[in-house]
């Protein structure tokens, strides 16, 4: 093998007529989020880290609020009113 070869010497490089990248076209945007459903959001997970309300695996925002009222741990009545308020969206209803 003698030191002027190149690795194209022994690979020819093929190009390809037309490769393009595929673009999505369809590319569909969120919606901008409302300070307003912010501060909700901020709201609903501030209750969802607070301890003193309970273990909150495995059942939804409102099932917490009211086993939280049940046992008397006063569970702030915004919460309950944001997740009944919002039932149809998932992001209000489980964390």
């Amino acid at each position: 093998m003698s030191s002027n070869t190149h690795i194209t010497d022994s690979f020819k490089s093929v190009k390809r007529a037309g490769c393009k990248l595929a673009v999505k076209k369809d590319v569909t945007e969120e919606p901008p989020v409302s300070k307003q459903t912010s501060e909700d959001l901020v709201l609903l997970k501030q209750f969802d880290l607070t301890l003193e309300f309970g273990p909150c695996v495995g059942i939804t925002r409102l099932e917490r609020w009211e086993r939280a009222e049940k046992h008397g741990l006063n569970p702030p009545p915004e919460v309950r009113d944001l997740v009944v308020k919002h039932r149809d969206n998932p992001e209000y209803l489980e964390w």
